[in-house]
């Protein structure tokens, strides 16, 4: 995922990891984003959930502040 907004960026997805939260069934990651893209910028940020089991990523949910704006930002 990271690395095809790498490339639709043209290298300049920048996430800055705030904080991460785990137990054994889920990880947290807090973050903030900021990208350029077709003239178009994306500052905001992120909330990544990932279901864990067997020490393996199952499931990803990603939640951003702005939605729409997200939507925008990647069509």
């Amino acid at each position: 995922m990271f690395g095809r907004e790498f490339q639709l960026t043209g290298g300049t997805y920048r996430p800055r990891l705030h904080d991460v939260l785990a137990n054994d069934d889920h990880t947290v990651a807090l973050l903030h984003v900021t990208a350029s893209r077709e003239g178009k910028q994306l500052d905001m940020d992120y909330t990544i959930v990932f279901h864990i089991r067997d020490a393996k990523i199952t499931e990803g949910w990603v939640l951003t502040a702005d939605p729409q704006a997200y939507d925008e930002f990647w069509s």
